[in-house]
């Protein structure tokens, strides 16, 4: 009966990020040791690393100013120096071991609530860099302003705000409106699914739950005032829960007001359907799945093809397709994601370059940096790939003329991005800017004599407005050709060299453009080609000219689309420039504010300092030995490289054996380097049942060693020892036993496996472990077991998929392991824990499939609805035996499985058993919570 000390051994060998994923999992790899340093300013302590100093100093400028701006707005004041971790890029953000869990590249930035620390990387943009700190800190006031007031009224159990409302509220208070968040709200309008209030969760966690919330907010600013908000927080003692504190602070229901706010949105966007369109009204869709975004077209072998990004199937992946018509079938040439080669393709940040001979150039993560790599569409191989070891990130790269260079975006260690130049042949990295602003999607002119590029480098940089530039080669001067508070965005240039197209949002939403050049007197003008009501990105011009593939946004999806570009409204002038416009608007005419530190302190060399992350007692009862209790401790310092685990309980079922009964735990963990490793000291005792001893009482005290180390995220090595004395006492059998063993563990774990709501659907999971147990007292081995789990997924369609589980065990020597099995984990059909022994094979086949996407049920208090419900088609075989196989064992049926609220779940099985000769007549019923294996 493994009841506390079940707690202790969990509590001490789950301590590290790849025993915490528990048997498979991907790993989080530290590849720098950083040298951490701190800023302390007024309100806050940064901490930064040494090759970022300027970036920690210009955080702590934007991080000052926002927060004087929200302590008026929630009328509260934090005592307290706010930490503030700031990486000077999203791949070294990845890294950080402040959450365990893998962060996916979306994720702009964080704040945890044990430290309440906020957590950022700087990604080039200054602007989104504050209004990532900005938004963060709102977190950071809402973590103490509502505990302050419950506090000061005398309440102290309370609920949260909704996540789509204090999301929404970080936005709206971080950033003004923007053209990004009014087509998101407006295509949702438009397009007739604007979800209801009761419907919200059904986003939960999307980049589109923020915008709502957002917009709601700014609903709540436009009706009520910026200040109801604020009052908002002071009353939350008064109601027990959002809703009603909500409705005692706008007189209104959350659901009036939802109504209400709707009823506006569809006053504001429907009488723009009079004059923009939809994109499919205006052009010819090619992809239909998944998320499909910036296309390259080339003619291959007197062919046009369209070479572009897709994570149809939940992987990015470049692929290409004929856009011939709708549906066209398409060929994947990069699948990304699945392999420490191509780590992460980068979906939406960069875009790829395609020479007129077919050769791919595009850029991965592997392992810590971003790597170019160049394919051959006709030999279906890469022929080239280069890691710029001082260039921590790669963008956008684009092909020469003459396909002998490629220039693209590159982001330094420091953070600051520029354009670089590298010459294949001669393997020659040059940089052409060197400055701290952000460049963006160059795209080189076709008579090779100079880049055209979107930067934040003008006189509306410093707002956050990103403008066209060219960089004349190879003088490398720097030519401003558009100007203005708006976005332009993505550059192509037509076959001959004598216009632009480009996506920009200066008419209120993202619309294509032509920027067309008049060499005789060195003017060019802008004409309009779209307007649409969503919005249109990533333009390129087909090789003949005649067309443009551009990625539009509608239904909440990016796909790709095609338009003539006789058929495109170009038929008035939107903007004129002339050369002259250098002259009036500086290309480097702005520089972000920063702030050194405190006078006192400044920055200083970091320590480590130590504070609780749990600090949790445990009781639990059983019915033959009573209530036994336990008290668990984490300690960390402020960057979660170094761990303190402890834990204190008692077993003793009498005052005789309260002493020795004591369960003692102390385990460190250290995660500063590429390998984890740990080691800890440990006392327990308790009283345990075997199906082959009976009743036991059995002590161990000792010490053991843990590490990890990760190959590549996909793959790792996990290593483990424990020595220790350790004295049993056998009930039934009347004997005991005193040995000083040794314990010794390594696996092999590999995973690559992509989820849907109910498991893993996609990849490959695999683990090889191999333990021994000696006594060194005689040196016998007391155990000897290998594990082989293997587990493949093999996708059928985007919500399907066959899985296959091939599971060995065996254990030898004086006192073996020994495993169970049965049950809806492992041999459906079956008792749970209907066969047990010291040897196992199983083998799982199971057919999952979408049954049902959404489900609502009524009640008189209000409709349930579940998301996600999944089929299975399933046939399991196996036993577990001691010491002679008799026959495998089997069962089949059909089960579904229902997604409760992303954190569980349940599962139901109709089986019926057989052992291969004849078939049970009973059939089995199964209720279970986990997920699918």
């Amino acid at each position: 009966m493994k009841r506390l000390i079940l707690s202790i051994v969990l509590f001490l060998l789950l301590s590290t990020s790849s025993y915490g994923q528990y048997y498979f999992g991907k790993n989080k790899v530290q590849y720098t040791n950083f040298d951490w340093q701190v800023l302390t300013t007024q309100h806050f302590e940064i901490y930064f690393y040494t090759e970022e100093k300027e970036i920690a100093q210009i955080a702590a400028s934007c991080a000052e100013e926002s927060y004087w701006f929200l302590e008026n707005k929630f009328n509260h004041r934090i005592v307290k120096k706010i930490p503030l971790v700031v990486y000077s890029s999203p791949n070294y953000f990845a890294q950080t071991n402040i959450i365990p869990s893998l962060l996916p590249e979306s994720v702009a930035g964080f704040t945890e609530f044990l430290k309440g620390r906020m957590v950022i990387p700087f990604n080039g943009s200054y602007s989104n860099f504050a209004r990532v700190i900005q938004h963060e800190l709102v977190h950071a006031f809402i973590m103490h302003k509502i505990p302050y007031v419950m506090k000061a009224h005398q309440r102290f159990n309370y609920t949260g705000l909704p996540l789509w409302f204090e999301e929404g509220m970080a936005e709206h208070w971080s950033r003004e409106w923007d053209s990004e968040a009014d087509m998101m709200i407006r295509d949702l309008v438009i397009s007739g699914r604007f979800p209801q209030l009761e419907d919200i969760y059904q986003l939960y966690g999307t980049f589109l739950m923020y915008k709502m919330g957002e917009a709601f907010c700014a609903h709540l600013k436009k009706e009520y005032g910026d200040d109801k908000i604020g009052l908002l927080f002071e009353n939350y003692w008064k109601a027990p829960n959002f809703s009603e504190v909500f409705q005692l602070t706008f007189n209104k229901t959350l659901k009036e007001v939802w109504s209400q706010w709707e009823y506006s949105l569809k006053k504001k966007y429907f009488p723009d359907i009079e004059s923009k369109d939809l994109p499919n009204r205006v052009s010819t869709q090619l992809t239909f799945d998944g998320i499909n975004i910036k296309p390259e077209p080339v003619f291959l072998s007197d062919q046009l093809w369209v070479v572009f990004k897709s994570n149809k199937l939940g992987y990015s992946s470049i692929c290409m397709m004929s856009p011939k018509g709708e549906k066209e079938k398409t060929v994947t040439l990069i699948k990304g994601e699945r392999s420490p080669q191509f780590e992460s393709l980068h979906l939406l940040k960069s875009k790829i370059g395609v020479s007129e001979d077919g050769m791919v150039a595009f850029v991965s993560k592997s392992h810590e940096n971003d790597v170019l790599y160049v394919y051959d569409v006709t030999q279906r191989k890469i022929t080239n790939e280069k890691r710029f070891g001082d260039l921590i990130e790669l963008s956008s790269p684009t092909w020469s003329p003459d396909a002998n260079q490629i220039a693209f975006v590159g982001v330094a260690k420091n953070g600051y991005s520029d354009l670089y130049l590298y010459e294949l042949q001669n393997r020659l990295l040059t940089r052409l800017t060197n400055d701290i602003y952000e460049e963006k999607a160059p795209q080189w002119s076709p008579n090779g004599k100079g880049i055209a590029f979107s930067s934040d480098r003008g006189s509306w940089g410093e707002e956050g407005f990103l403008n066209l530039f060219l960089l004349a080669l190879p003088e490398n001067k720097i030519t401003p050709l558009t100007s203005g508070p708006h976005h332009d965005l993505a550059p192509d240039w037509s076959f001959d060299g004598e216009s632009l197209v480009f996506s920009s949002d200066r008419n209120g939403s993202y619309d294509l453009y032509l920027l067309s050049f008049d060499p005789e007197n060195g003017s060019w003008h802008t004409s309009q080609l779209t307007s649409l009501l969503t919005g249109a990105f990533d333009p390129s011009f087909s090789p003949d000219g005649k067309d443009i593939f551009f990625t539009a946004y509608e239904k909440y999806s990016f796909q790709i689309h095609k338009m003539s570009l006789d058929s495109a409204m170009v038929g008035f002038d939107d903007f004129s420039e002339s050369a002259n416009l250098s002259l009036h608007t500086s290309p480097s005419a702005w520089r972000p504010k920063k702030t050194e530190g405190d006078q006192e302190s400044g920055s200083v060399k970091y320590k480590n300092r130590f504070s609780f992350d749990i600090a949790q007692s445990a009781i639990s009862y059983d019915a033959v030995y009573g209530t036994v209790g336990g008290f668990q401790v984490a300690l960390t310092d402020m960057l979660g490289n170094h761990q303190y685990f402890f834990l204190l309980g008692n077993s003793a079922r009498s005052s005789d054996d309260f002493l020795s009964s004591f369960n003692l735990g102390v385990t460190y963990i250290n995660k500063t380097h590429r390998l984890n490793y740990g080691y800890g000291f440990y006392h327990l005792k308790d009283e345990y049942y075997d199906e082959y001893y009976g009743f036991y009482t059995e002590r161990q005290y000792g010490g053991m060693a843990l590490a990890s180390y990760p190959l590549s995220k996909f793959k790792r090595v996990d290593a483990s020892f424990f020595l220790r004395q350790s004295d049993r006492d056998v009930y039934i059998q009347n004997r005991g036993r005193k040995a000083f063993l040794s314990t010794n563990y390594i696996s092999w774990v590999l995973d690559t496996s992509i989820w849907d709501y109910v498991g893993p659907i996609d990849g490959t999971r695999f683990n090889f472990t191999l333990g021994l147990t000696l006594n060194l007292k005689n040196g016998k081995a007391y155990n000897k077991l290998a594990l082989f789990d293997f587990r493949k997924y093999l996708r059928l369609k985007k919500n399907s998929c066959y899985a296959v589980r091939v599971m060995g065990f065996t254990s030898v020597g004086k006192e073996p392991q020994r495993l169970y099995l049965g049950g809806s984990w492992s041999l459906r059909g079956y008792d749970r824990r209907a066969f047990y022994g010291r040897h196992l094979v199983l083998l799982n086949n199971e057919l999952r499939y979408p049954l049902i996407d959404n489900l609502s049920i009524g009640f008189p208090f209000g409709k349930i609805s579940f998301h996600a419900i999944r089929g299975a088609l399933f046939f399991d075989a196996g036993n577990a035996w001691e010491d002679e196989f008799d026959q495998l064992y089997g069962s089949f049926g059909i089960g579904a499985r229902i997604s409760l609220g992303y954190v569980m779940v349940l599962r139901f099985d109709i089986s019926r058993t057989t052992d291969f000769k004849k078939i049970s007549r009973k059939t089995d019923f199964d209720f279970f919570f986990g997920w699918n294996f």
